[in-house]
């Protein structure tokens, strides 16, 4: 998946380690990632001072074994599907180093970004669900408008595949690296983006956050206390499609940007 699917294994790991009083050693791929830097109770060691946990869906063995929120993956003749759990994940406070906080408080100086301001995201992720997390940015232009009247809004442009243009009345920040973007994110009032890497970032530090669900996922499949989702109301949600959905693209039309502001009022 991504490394949101990073930071819920952080959450549960930090669940287990605090129960067994032992230090964690991931179970998938390289066991490694960006955000796994300066976490105290991982090991890259497996002996006994250690158990092993489960990241995302394998099914290679482990001491603990978390069931995620995807239960399995099928086939259909439009392609891959996810069929879900009920998951509610467990927020994680990211470990930054001095430094990563440091440059992070300068940014926001250079750009002179106020104390009080939204992070909003408006770049989604194509690489695994296609386009089916794309609310629209003219919609995002359109909200950003009407919360610039409130409050200041900032976005981290994370370059790259993302394409989206300069948000106008956002203060528009250049990515230097995704540790120290999530080092900005962290000083918002709140956030606002589609179901993804912001809201699990923002839950470990008990930010709030407006998510986007649309037709793709549901707030019994993924949703942290403090965090307001919506979604669209529909039989075929979630429908967890990795492919390009008419019924993702139908939830996401009827997911109005006055929907989501009203919803962003009652953080301001």
């Amino acid at each position: 998946m991504g490394l949101g699917d990073d930071i819920m294994f952080l959450g549960e790991a930090e669940h287990i380690h605090r129960k067994t009083g032992k230090k964690i050693k991931p179970v998938y791929g390289s066991g490694n990632s960006i955000f796994f830097k300066n976490v105290e109770f991982l090991s890259d060691v497996n002996d006994i001072n250690t158990v092993t946990v489960n990241a995302r869906d394998t099914k290679a063995f482990s001491d603990y074994h978390v069931d995620y929120y995807v239960k399995k993956k099928i086939q259909t003749h439009h392609g891959e599907k996810l069929i879900f759990n009920q998951y509610s994940p467990k927020p994680f406070r990211l470990r930054f180093t001095e430094k990563e906080i440091e440059r992070s408080s300068q940014i926001l100086k250079e750009y002179n970004v106020e104390d009080n301001f939204v992070i909003i995201n408006p770049d989604y992720k194509t690489s695994f669900f296609n386009n089916n997390k794309n609310w629209g940015f003219k919609k995002y232009q359109k909200l950003t408008g009407l919360l610039s009247k409130d409050i200041q809004v900032v976005r981290v442009m994370p370059g790259g595949k993302y394409t989206e243009p300069v948000l106008k009345n956002a203060i528009n920040i250049p990515c230097e690296g995704l540790r120290i973007s999530a080092a900005l994110y962290i000083n918002a009032k709140f956030g606002i983006s589609y179901d993804g890497l912001l809201q699990h970032i923002l839950a470990g530090f008990n930010i709030p956050c407006v998510v986007i669900q649309g037709g793709l996922i549901s707030r019994k499949n993924m949703n942290y206390k403090n965090h307001i989702a919506i979604e669209y109301d529909h039989p075929e949600t979630p429908c967890g499609s990795t492919y390009d959905c008419s019924h993702c693209k139908e939830a996401n039309k009827n997911i109005t940007v006055e929907m989501v502001y009203e919803q962003c009022k009652k953080l301001l």
